[in-house]
């Protein structure tokens, strides 16, 4: 099927259901930054906005099944992103995915089957997933990643070594975020050893 020619959420939503990759990819940059913008409106810190925003798509592909078309789709997915931000605000979290270390758990937290404890676990599956597809990004976004999120560098000083504007800088980031996360949604749908093994088709250019 030709993406080019689906103009309605229905019809991405029924070539979905089909497996097809390119409707979920449509459907995601379709409604990613909208979210996004939701999020914010919780937490007004851009990195919080981008794990939750990632965290509520997740939710809402991963229940695409259970959508009936009784409202529009951006009703539905904007009603999954206000609950998951607010069940987020009340564990008073921080969604980073980039520090494994902060959730390691202490001796009796590991021995205490809880649901703190196994949402724990789960949230260090998933920064495995992120760290995985982050090692198969080309070399010049996976380097930017790590100067800004791991090492902690400003924009400025990406600035100097990048040889580039402040502004140029921005849409780097923004591009190679929005791929990750793009990578991230089709390996929690397909399988991160598939998405992998198919990766050149998501990182071209």
């Amino acid at each position: 099927m030709n993406i080019l020619l689906i103009t309605s959420d229905e019809e991405l939503i029924a070539a979905i259901r089909r497996d097809d990759r390119k409707a979920l990819g449509e459907l995601y940059n379709r409604y990613y930054k909208k979210v996004f913008n939701k999020c914010y409106s919780f937490t007004k810190k851009q990195e919080e906005a981008f794990d939750l925003a990632q965290e509520a798509l997740m939710k809402a592909f991963d229940n695409i099944h259970s959508f009936k078309g009784e409202s529009s789709f951006s009703t539905w997915l904007y009603t999954i992103t206000h609950r998951h931000c607010l069940a987020a605000l009340k564990k008073n979290s921080r969604f980073q995915f980039h520090r494994l270390e902060e959730n390691i758990l202490s001796d009796d937290e590991k021995n205490d089957p809880t649901p703190a404890a196994e949402e724990t676990s789960e949230r260090a599956e998933q920064e495995l997933i992120m760290y995985s597809l982050i090692k198969a990004l080309p070399e010049r976004e996976r380097d930017l990643l790590n100067l800004k999120y791991l090492q902690g560098e400003s924009i400025e000083n990406l600035q100097t070594q990048l040889n580039i504007s402040g502004s140029a800088v921005k849409m780097r980031l923004k591009r190679t975020r929005e791929k990750l996360n793009m990578l991230y949604a089709l390996s929690i749908t397909y399988g991160l050893d598939q998405v992998l093994g198919q990766i050149d088709l998501f990182t071209a250019g």
